[in-house]
């Protein structure tokens, strides 16, 4: 049966181009500003994800670009056409703006359409993590949950899905506005390699101070062994920035400590390694409750 409303979320979740096809699910592009010319991330093809990551350490200073009004309007206004309601299942509003253009586009589509509803929820998560909580709701659609019940059930999924970082360059977070310069030179100066995490709110917030790349890693594989609920039941998400060696250790690890049923490797989304970084290396699970801030 075909379902009342149509799911859409961002390229941000990592998840795959054929996954989101063969479930139906619509991504909307964010973009990237390589030489001053803005180039949507499309899963790679424009710029292949390991050249991308090389010219990062070449020295290339990328900006981002989030959801814009005519992404939003074209991408919507197909559903609403089609007689579907909108479940937009959006990136963190601590991490991009998409969030705030959302409204503006989602007025004008209702005074279009008015006997439509269109609706976005903010995971307060990021790269996997929304990922997560988007393959929920797919599932709860296919099991013919309606609208409102999916919109019920999003809280929770939202305030138990786990994300934890480490960065290999720390000058990419001094760049971001997330660290002073003199905390970034003191830090790469004495080999610190820090574990953040994803707060209930949405926000990158600082965990620990780790010293050394290996013990980082370490700290993520006993983080998630901390707070993964049911891990034999469930897979374990692996996002990398061109670092493939340093996240199939991370993987090793967790399958020896955690048991999951799975464990999944895959590229982070350049929009994310731009802020964060080639090395950057985030693990992903469903825990009993986020970090708080």
């Amino acid at each position: 049966m075909e379902s009342a409303y149509q799911i859409f979320t961002d390229i941000t979740t990592d998840l795959t181009a054929e996954w989101m096809a063969a479930n139906h699910v619509i991504w909307l592009f964010h973009g990237l500003v390589i030489d001053g010319k803005e180039v949507k991330d499309d899963f790679g093809k424009s710029v292949p994800r390991d050249v991308y990551y090389e010219r990062l350490r070449q020295g290339m200073k990328p900006t981002t670009t989030h959801v814009d009004m005519p992404t939003f309007i074209e991408n919507f206004e197909k559903a609403l056409q089609a007689g579907k309601d909108v479940l937009y299942v959006a990136v963190s509003g601590k991490l991009s703006g998409s969030l705030n253009t959302y409204p503006i586009a989602a007025e004008e589509l209702r005074a279009k359409y008015p006997d439509r509803r269109i609706e976005a929820f903010d995971t307060c998560a990021i790269s996997m993590g929304q990922g997560l909580i988007v393959m929920k709701v797919v599932e709860m659609q296919r099991q013919g949950y309606t609208m409102d019940q999916v919109l019920e059930q999003l809280p929770r999924l939202r305030d138990t899905t786990c994300h934890f970082f480490t960065v290999d360059d720390l000058n990419h977070l001094y760049r971001g506005g997330r660290l002073s310069r003199s905390s970034a030179l003191m830090g790469s100066l004495m080999g610190i390699k820090p574990v953040m995490y994803v707060t209930n709110d949405g926000a990158l917030q600082p965990l620990s101070k780790i010293r050394g790349r290996r013990q980082a890693i370490e700290e993520l594989a006993r983080l998630v062994k901390e707070h993964a609920e049911d891990p034999q039941n469930q897979t374990i998400y692996i996002g990398h920035a061109d670092c493939q060696e340093d996240a199939e250790y991370l993987a090793e690890l967790v399958r020896e400590q955690t048991q999951p049923q799975a464990v999944d490797v895959r590229f982070l989304a350049p929009v994310i390694g731009a802020h964060a970084g080639p090395g950057t290396l985030a693990i992903f699970c469903a825990g009993q409750s986020r970090l708080k801030k």
